[in-house]
Order: C-alpha cells, then sequence, then structure tokens
C-alpha cells in the first residue's frame, strides 16, 4: 500500500504560463544581460530614427532620437525599454529652458509592436496628431514604451517606472539638451493610467525630477472597484488579466483557470494591439473560459488587482494634477476615478478636476484635449493653479 501511495500518486505537472510578448526581430531593442552598471534612467544606446505622419511620410518639423534606457519592473528588477524622444525645429520662445510633455500614449496592448518606439516611425502612432500642437509651441516630447520588456499591461509600480526613467533618459542624455527643462505629463486612458501611477510614485522613486504638472484623463483609477462593479467581458478584462499575470506569474496564473479553449483563445491574444484586440475580444467574457467561476475574485487575482490600484497605498502626488472624466464614460466610468480625487483631494494634492458633459471615452478623450493643453502651459509659464478639490 505505500509503495502504490508514493508511486501511483504522483502530484500533477505545473501547467505552463501562457506565452509573453514576441522579441522583437531589431536586436537595437534587446538590453545587455548584465544591468548592474546602470543606475535606472541610465542611457544605454542611442540612434537618430524619423517619424513618419501620417504614414510613409516624413516628417522633417521633428529631430527625433531613441533612447534605450535601464528601468525596474514592479518588483526592483533591473529591465530595459525605450524612449523616443522628439525635439521641433523651431525654439522655445516662453521664459526658461525648453519645457519636456512627457506624452504617456494609449498603448493598451500585448504586442512590443504596438509601442511607441514601432508605431512612432512607422506613421502609425495613434496619438501623434494630438502631440503636434505641444510640438507647434516649442515644446520637446518624450514618448516611453512604458509597458517594459513583457508588455505587463495594467502593472502600475512597472509603468510608473517605465514614465519616470524615460523622463530622466532624456533629461541625461546630453546631445538633446533637456537636462533642466522643466517637466509636465499627460495622458488618456491607458495613458491616463501610466500618467497617473508616475504622479503618485515620482516622490518616492524619482525625486529629482522637476515635474510641474501632471494632466490625466479617463483613468481607470480604482481598478479594484472597477473589476468588482464592472462585467469582466471585452479587451479590459482580458487584458487586465493577461497584463498583470505576466508581470505576477507566481500569483496571476490564467493557466490554471481557463479552459483548454480559454487557454488557446488567450494565446490569439499575445502579441495584440488595440484594434485587434478590440476585434476578438468583443463581447467575449472571462467566465466563458472560466473553470474557477469568477476569476477575478479568486484571492490571490483580487488582491494583485487591489495593490494595482490608485489611491490605496501611502504614495502620494506631489505635482499638481489635472483630471478630467466624463460623466457618461461607459468603457471606464468616472466613479473609477472619483473616488482616487478625493482622497487625494484629502490628502492636500493639488487637484483640479474637470467633468466631461457626456461625449463618453472617445469623445472626451479628443474634446478634453485642449484644456488639459492649456492647463499644463500655464504650469510652465507660472500662472497660479486653479484648484477645486
Amino acid at each position: 500500500m505505500t509503495t502504490a501511495l508514493v508511486v501511483g500518486v504522483a502530484p500533477a505537472a505545473a501547467a505552463e504560463p501562457l506565452p509573453g510578448p514576441t522579441p522583437l526581430a531589431d536586436n537595437w531593442f534587446r538590453g545587455p544581460t548584465d544591468l548592474s552598471g546602470y543606475a535606472n534612467g541610465d542611457v544605454i544606446r542611442s540612434r537618430p530614427v524619423e517619424v513618419r505622419f501620417p504614414a510613409d511620410t516624413a516628417w522633417p518639423v521633428v529631430k527625433t532620437t531613441q533612447l534605450l534606457y535601464r528601468t525596474t519592473d514592479s518588483f526592483g528588477t533591473p529591465v530595459t525599454t525605450t524612449t523616443t524622444v522628439m525635439i521641433p525645429d523651431r525654439p522655445w520662445t516662453g521664459p526658461g529652458q525648453r519645457p519636456l510633455l512627457s506624452q504617456q500614449q494609449a498603448m493598451d496592448a500585448l504586442g512590443l509592436e504596438c509601442n511607441p518606439s514601432v508605431t512612432l516611425p512607422a506613421g502609425k502612432g495613434q496619438d501623434l496628431a494630438m502631440i503636434s500642437p505641444m510640438l507647434a509651441l516649442g515644446y520637446a516630447v518624450v514618448a516611453s514604451d512604458y509597458q517594459g520588456p513583457g508588455m505587463a499591461w495594467i502593472a502600475g509600480l512597472q509603468t510608473a517606472h517605465g514614465v519616470l526613467d524615460g523622463i530622466r533618459a532624456a533629461q541625461r542624455f546630453e546631445p538633446l539638451g533637456l537636462s533642466h527643462s522643466p517637466v509636465v505629463m499627460y495622458g488618456y486612458s491607458g495613458g491616463g493610467h501610466a500618467t497617473a501611477w508616475a504622479a503618485e510614485q515620482k516622490a518616492s522613486y524619482a525625486p529629482e525630477l522637476n515635474i510641474i504638472g501632471a494632466a490625466e484623463g479617463g483613468v481607470p483609477g480604482d481598478l479594484a472597484l472597477l473589476s468588482e462593479k464592472q462585467p469582466a467581458v471585452g479587451f479590459t478584462a482580458w487584458g487586465t488579466l493577461l497584463g498583470l499575470s505576466r508581470e505576477y506569474q507566481d500569483r496571476v496564473r490564467p493557466q490554471d483557470y481557463f479552459t483548454p479553449a480559454g487557454i488557446e483563445f488567450a494565446k490569439t491574444l499575445t502579441d495584440g494591439c488595440l484594434a485587434d484586440l478590440l476585434s476578438k475580444t468583443k463581447g467575449v467574457s472571462l467566465a466563458q473560459y472560466s473553470k474557477v467561476g469568477d476569476i477575478l475574485a479568486l484571492p490571490s487575482v483580487k488582491s494583485v488587482v487591489e495593490e494595482n490600484s490608485l489611491g490605496r497605498t501611502a504614495a502620494t502626488p506631489d505635482m499638481p494634477l489635472y483630471v478630467f472624466h466624463d460623466t457618461k464614460d461607459a468603457l471606464i466610468p468616472d466613479w473609477g476615478m472619483t473616488g482616487v480625487v478625493r482622497e487625494y483631494c484629502n490628502r492636500g494634492v493639488n487637484v483640479q478636476y474637470a467633468a466631461g458633459p457626456g461625449l463618453d471615452h472617445v469623445g472626451y478623450g479628443l474634446a478634453g484635449i485642449p484644456p488639459a493643453y492649456k492647463w499644463l502651459d500655464d504650469r510652465v509659464v507660472g500662472h497660479p493653479t486653479t484648484p477645486n478639490c
């Protein structure tokens, strides 16, 4: 009997993790295996690139440089990623040094080819037209691949580190002449999430940076509240689960939660960009392929989601904030961020909140740009803030 117990009841083999993003063919993006000689934000290599706007059309009014730099994941492990820095061909005519806008694009993606370092030179940068007003004013713009080499979508700390170290890299690379530039940050939707996390983590992670304001819109701030109240369906649900599983591999294990058909479906999303993820997951819920019930309610998954919710730790923004969110946002309801704003107000953060007029998520993503940019420019030229907590 003892022999039978020992030999005949072997433990089941652990399921293989789902694949991470496919590496880019361009070896320039691959950093050295030993990063001990680099500090966070240090530039490893650089190269000039040509931004195209629109596709297949050279855009000579900006000089563009890509920087491969060191950053860290959510646990302090050193990794590398890339930032793209654009400097317009016109001088800055405002006060002080040419300002630097850190613009976080709303990648909402799982594949490395969806990063601005790939899309901007290809003329596919969805936010390039939105950047142009600031370039026209003379701002330099830095757009980082903030999700890191694992494309850990919605992982807050990885995202914050990627943004802040991208700013450091742009300012440390002497040929750009941005070392003394005041910095402002902007982002909407997924880019707003990245901006908000960078704002929250800046004081502890990069206190030396002179970030004088951040504008963040359509932010999925309280991720735990959103996950609890919204149906786990579509690209936001799949992106949240798969993105967090890449960063928290021991605690978020979709390979253990899905049926074989669900695992195969998840694999089709491995390198998906936003448009592909939108089409493939439309109307598809996590429950449709789950063999464990409500995946987002599992204790290990729920705890990770809570850790990646804004306003739930002691980390507090130390710069003025402009937060804008539409009142009729069906994709990311405003109540997913208004509680975070109230928490920031209670902590004494200088916040101006702007409620949209009922244009939904995409509509206010466009209509909210001019006032957000005006608010950022007011910080640069020295106008007083107008908080409304």
